[in-house]
């Protein structure tokens, strides 16, 4: 038996989180204060039978690994050795030294990472193009050495032959996030990065974690990052934070903008508490992250549409968790166009007219008609919702003090809609704002359809209606359910699953108990599992309509007959399948 095996059958993910929380007992479970966001009722769930501990408001927990890493803020090998110590599991006899652990999938996929980046940051000076667009958007060469910039060949597999000869394994190139396997069945991987300019991004510790890509060249997708994986976590890393974060512990305020080219500008100016979320809205696992260093934060995101709306659902977020929220208005879309028309403006308006994102909204609205019934009601729905997330009860106070002076009315008429509105929760939900505890998007139909299966291993007969899955947790945990089909006396629990997504599938098993999936009867469950085996078929088929289509579009520009006639053939072929599956 394996350390990892050994401490886990010695230390139960109970015993272990009943160190830092208070268990009470729930059916086959226990459930306790999630101890990952200010949690007001037992949001975690504990789950002696599947050994692991999470949290589906936050997204956060797992094995007694992951629970213990995150929790105590430390890397795997670390908790290696604390857990084998707390379980008297005596490494050495292993791995020669309780000091030296083997290394993990996780350290040499980071390997991997490094390597590629090495390779990025050398092709850059190699590059004239990417210099050349470095340098008109006015990035240092300082900053390029400070934050590691570099550029991704412009290959098919330059990179992923390049990772191969330095005795790194297919697998773990797709670990760390590199490469692509379109097709299963051809076994072919291609580089996920080419002909982009390369940003590195690393978790608070400074670990590297994954990339995100500019294009260089006319491609549809301006930026990709990497996929989700054992090192990069779109939904909990803040790009530029390693850098940052001494910046914000010494002030107590961090600076949030939008894109990699921003936090540059930023720090170009002297702010160097500038960080980004990468590609994604900001979510509670980044308001934790933010939490850790500073009590304030100051959102500086586009000036579009899109940006204002993504300010609000920041400032929800954020302000739900005791933190003073700021916003700053620039006179350009974002704070890299602003430092380019003028230099000295970016870092003024940054240092001197920061506001509380209340009162701009409320000097906003003064400059609004709200003598109209429509915009009125508008108008008030939302600033009770914006209210609804202030932790203070005197700043609730004296902000409904300054909206009564807005709408013309008392501050005794205005707290009454207030306290009608806290009495019916959905009228301080915002209708674009997912609440923090909504999990619907934490699995896929599809992985959902595939925890079904989990739930009624009787119904496997049915495993063929669905379409394989060509990648990821889905694609393993599918290979692991049809093996399973064909081996009566096989159990859900001994399924032959790669280490990596063992995890999660047994999250998805929680999931799936949770939400009392697997108290039907078998006749339900058919029927239920054919629906979903329908739905899922349908997004994996869109998804693969969608791929085909973009790569259509390359092969024509690239003047690829054959391979456009091919594409051209399997595009039909998707349709046909459309059509069956509708």
């Amino acid at each position: 038996m394996d350390a990892v095996a050994e401490i886990k059958m010695r230390l139960p993910i109970e015993q272990l989180v009943a160190q830092y929380c208070q268990l009470i007992k729930k059916g086959r479970n226990f459930a306790c204060l999630c101890p990952f966001h200010n949690d007001s009722h037992p949001s975690m769930l504990v789950s002696p039978d599947k050994g692991i501990a999470y949290c589906f408001a936050c997204r956060s927990g797992g094995d007694i690994f992951s629970f213990y890493q995150k929790i105590e803020g430390c890397d795997f090998p670390q908790a290696l050795r604390e857990l084998a110590e707390k379980a008297g599991v005596k490494l050495e006899e292993r791995y020669g030294s309780p000091q030296a652990p083997k290394k993990s999938e996780k350290d040499r996929a980071r390997e991997c990472a490094r390597a590629a980046l090495s390779l990025y940051r050398e092709h850059l000076q190699n590059s004239p193009n990417a210099l050349e667009y470095l340098r008109k958007r006015g990035v240092t060469e300082e900053q390029v050495g400070q934050f590691e910039i570099g550029v991704a060949p412009d290959s098919f597999s330059a990179t992923y032959e390049s990772l191969l000869r330095q005795d790194f394994s297919r697998k773990e190139i797709m670990a760390a996030g590199l490469g692509i396997q379109k097709e299963i069945r051809e076994e072919k991987i291609y580089d996920r990065f080419r002909n982009r300019l390369m940003f590195p991004i690393h978790d608070a510790q400074g670990g590297l974690v994954g990339f995100g890509g500019r294009t260089l060249a006319d491609d549809d997708a301006k930026y990709i990052n990497s996929s989700d994986g054992i090192l990069f976590h779109k939904s909990g890393i803040l790009y530029g934070m390693h850098h940052a974060k001494d910046a914000i512990r010494e002030s107590g305020k961090a600076l949030l903008v939008e894109g990699y080219f921003d936090v540059l500008a930023c720090h170009r100016i002297g702010a160097s508490n500038a960080v980004a979320t990468c590609g994604t809205a900001l979510t509670a696992d980044h308001v934790k992250l933010l939490r850790r260093y500073a009590g304030s934060v100051t959102l500086c995101l586009d000036s579009d549409r899109a940006g204002q709306d993504a300010t609000e659902r920041a400032f929800l977020l954020l302000s739900k968790e005791g933190i003073h929220v700021e916003t700053v208005v620039l006179p350009e879309k974002d704070p890299s166009e602003t430092l380019a028309a003028d230099p000295a403006l970016l870092g003024h308006l940054l240092s001197t007219s920061a506001i509380p994102y209340l009162d701009a909204v409320l000097a906003h609205l003064r400059g609004q008609d709200l003598a109209s019934a429509l915009p009125r009601k508008t108008a008030l729905r939302r600033l009770l919702v914006l209210f609804g997330a202030l932790s203070s009860s005197v700043e609730r106070k004296d902000y409904l003090s300054k909206a009564a002076g807005v709408f013309g009315t008392t501050e005794t008429a205005l707290e009454a809609d207030f306290k009608r509105a806290a009495q019916e929760p959905h009228l301080l939900r915002a209708a674009d704002v997912p609440p923090v505890t909504d999990s619907r998007d934490l699995f896929t139909t599809l992985e959902i359809t595939l925890g079904l299966f989990l739930c009624y291993p009787s119904l496997l007969h049915i495993l063929p209606e669905l379409i394989p899955p060509e990648e990821g947790m889905a694609a393993a945990l599918f290979s692991a359910l049809r093996a399973m089909s064909l081996q009566s006396e096989s159990k859900p629990e001994n399924l032959p699953l790669p280490p990596e997504h063992r995890e999660r599938v047994a999250v998805l098993s929680l999931y799936c108990e949770q939400h009392q999936f697997n108290d039907w009867s078998e006749t339900l469950a058919a029927r239920e599992i054919r629906k979903h085996c329908r739905r899922a078929n349908r997004e994996s088929l869109r998804a693969k309509q969608e791929e085909i289509t973009l790569r259509l579009v390359v092969a024509r520009r690239d003047g690829k007959v054959s391979e456009e006639v091919q594409l051209q053939n399997q595009y039909q072929q998707v349709l046909k399948l459309m059509k069956m599956a509708n």
